[in-house]
């Protein structure tokens, strides 16, 4: 099964179709850059295979990782639609194929297909959400709550029942058989892009993690995240104020 990231159009039609209207496909091994701060972006990008990280670099060499893509995801929106110099770098994490779209074809694309607006325009929605949250709670928490919020506004999007296709298997999961009403998340992510994501070093994400295993609010297994009770995880946030 394909892990999520949080803006992949998971839609194998959509897909496919999308291969047909871009008459430019780059491979890029894995380390390269796709682009960098300030250049000046002509395509919107689509990932086809691999993984990419959208990041931000300042001046002291600092980095603030905003995104990871997988397979399925736009990247690249901002500087394209705005047309501003991008203010982000794009990397690739793995060996990657990318499907580069010009205006015209987007034009083309959206006129011959306009439902895909939408699906566009969701995937933004989504970073949006995801970026307005990271500026308005990421400077105030404590690590183990800015954990907590980043898992819950996952589970609000992504989150599924564990009771249906779970990938945590039977014997690693702490609540196996006793959380029927419990969700987990199919989200390839790892402590450090956690820590990338709100801000801290990956030792803080790991110890907060644990700590919230500790206390049975979520169930970790490899990348997948389960919550065996999400009123009992955003009840842990009013307790730590």
């Amino acid at each position: 099964m394909l892990y999520k990231s949080l803006w992949v159009i998971d839609d194998t039609d959509i897909n496919e179709l999308l291969l047909s209207y871009s008459n430019i496909k780059k491979s890029y091994t894995e380390g390269s850059l796709i682009y960098q701060q300030d250049d000046v972006q002509k395509y919107l990008h689509f990932l086809i295979s691999g993984r990419i990280k959208v990041n931000l670099i300042d001046s002291s060499g600092s980095e603030k990782t905003l995104a990871i893509h997988e397979p399925g995801s736009f990247f690249g929106e901002t500087a394209f639609f705005d047309q501003h110099p991008s203010f982000t770098n794009a990397q690739a994490l793995k060996d990657s194929v990318i499907l580069f779209f010009s205006k015209d074809q987007l034009i083309k694309l959206f006129k011959d297909y306009p439902e895909i607006v939408f699906q566009v325009f969701e995937s933004m929605g989504r970073k949006i959400r995801l970026l307005s949250f990271q500026v308005e709670y990421m400077s105030f928490l404590k690590i183990e709550q800015r954990v907590a919020v980043l898992l819950l506004s996952l589970f609000d999007s992504f989150g599924r029942k564990c009771s249906i296709n779970s990938t945590i298997p039977s014997e690693n999961c702490t609540y196996n058989g006793v959380c029927d009403d419990g969700q987990h998340l199919e989200i390839n992510i790892t402590d450090q892009e956690i820590a990338d994501m709100i801000g801290t070093r990956r030792e803080a994400v790991t110890k907060a993690i644990n700590k919230l295993k500790k206390q049975k609010l979520i169930c970790k297994h490899k990348r997948t995240i389960c919550c065996p009770d999400l009123h009992k995880l955003n009840d842990f946030l009013s307790e730590s104020e």
